[in-house]
């Protein structure tokens, strides 16, 4: 056999008798779209610390303006009670009068001796005398050692 070193065979593609569909040229139409300018967007970055004290503080005024508006009604309330009070000490002294210009002394006597009372000048009087006992010294630390030590091993 011969040996062929240098065969090549070659491919081509051949669509044959078929007939091309004729395709119109058509150039992609570029349309020039409108430039995108991008808007400015106003960021406040907002710091939580801060946030949070703002809140706090708000809150504490508010706590602040309702004890206040309290503290008044109470004052109001002391001035109402310290009127009443002067006007009940008027009434007491009033009515003080009047049961001191009521009051009859010799009819007290009279009533109190024929319930049994007696007189003070005829009542006995006894006196009694008290002696009070001698304070005791204060016993010292190695006497109180001993007593302990004796009312453990007795």
């Amino acid at each position: 056999m011969a040996q062929h070193a240098s065969v090549q065979y070659v491919q081509f593609y051949t669509e044959g008798s078929a007939a091309r569909r004729i395709l119109p040229v058509i150039k992609p139409l570029i349309a020039q779209l409108p430039k995108l300018h991008r808007r400015k967007v106003l960021r406040i970055h907002v710091d939580p610390v801060a946030m949070l004290g703002t809140v706090v503080a708000v809150c504490m005024l508010i706590m602040m303006a309702v004890g206040v508006n309290q503290l008044q009604a109470k004052q109001q309330q002391t001035e109402l009670l310290e009127q009443k009070v002067a006007q009940l000490q008027m009434e007491n002294r009033i009515l003080e009068a009047e049961y001191a210009a009521k009051c009859d002394l010799e009819e007290i006597e009279r009533t109190a001796l024929a319930l049994g009372m007696i007189p003070q000048q005829s009542a006995s009087h006894t006196t009694i005398t008290v002696e009070l006992p001698q304070e005791e010294a204060p016993v010292s630390l190695w006497n109180r050692i001993g007593t302990f030590l004796t009312g453990l091993f007795a």
